[in-house]
């Protein structure tokens, strides 16, 4: 139900845009959510592009503009768990040896709280350092970004056109990507890709700890790496420089 209701957001945000640009006769309009403005817009449209890595690009809709450079926005809902993922090869791209360091700690801190082979693996997460938060949230050309803002807000997008001030005003925030990165704390999140993978402490790929095994149902190995702002009391954290 997450895709779907990332779908809802993503095409409410861009029917939104086009409508108030429509009525506008596609004379460049204001698009304002909170107190963020961007001017010079004539139209939205949703990314249609991967990543170079094949997963899911970093960009959910494009702000068309006028006479100036396009906005790529990344869109979340207020209870999203996860901002970005870009997946272990997508991480590697942008900072090479982040996700080694991060499996790694992982490995050690679970094997400290006595975790045997077999067992459940806890809810884990690393905090990311400052200098890296940025370089995560933005991404790259070769992720499906970067990002300019990130937009967060309820998945059903309500809007209200003023002809007179010619601005369109949205029912979330607009905050560009650097501030968003600079005034959250940002995790990676380390989760199963089936509900009965298992801990495996002697799983690895190229050196790197999966940390799980195998689905017995599916197949599927290793987890998924996601980056998250928001972490649950019980999370296992680690630290990840």
């Amino acid at each position: 139900m997450a895709g779907v209701s990332a779908e809802r957001q993503e095409t409410g945000f861009v029917d939104a845009v086009n409508k108030a640009a429509q009525k506008n006769k596609k004379n460049p309009i204001t698009v304002q959510a909170g107190k963020t403005k961007i001017d010079n817009v004539i139209g939205a449209k949703k990314y249609s592009g991967r990543q170079a890595s094949g997963s899911e690009p970093y960009t959910d809709v494009i702000l068309i503009r006028k006479n100036k450079k396009d906005v790529n926005l990344s869109l979340k809902g207020e209870a999203a768990p996860s901002l970005a993922g870009g997946g272990l090869r997508g991480l590697e791209a942008i900072i090479p040896g982040i996700t080694a360091k991060f499996m790694k700690a992982v490995l050690k801190k679970l094997l400290a709280q006595g975790l045997k082979a077999g067992d459940k693996v806890p809810d884990t997460y690393g905090q990311i350092d400052e200098m890296n938060k940025i370089k995560i949230v933005i991404g790259t050309a070769a992720m499906g970004g970067p990002i300019d803002y990130m937009y967060i807000g309820p998945m059903t997008v309500s809007s209200d056109y003023d002809a007179k001030t010619n601005v369109l005003s949205l029912n979330g925030t607009l905050t560009d990507s650097k501030t968003y990165a600079k005034t959250h704390d940002l995790y990676f999140r380390l989760r199963a890709r089936r509900e009965d993978q298992r801990f495996d402490p002697d799983a690895s790929q190229g050196g790197i700890p999966k940390i799980y095994g195998k689905s017995p149902s599916r197949g599927d190995s290793a987890g998924r790496i996601v980056v998250t702002d928001k972490v649950p009391s019980t999370a296992v954290i680690v630290a990840v420089k």
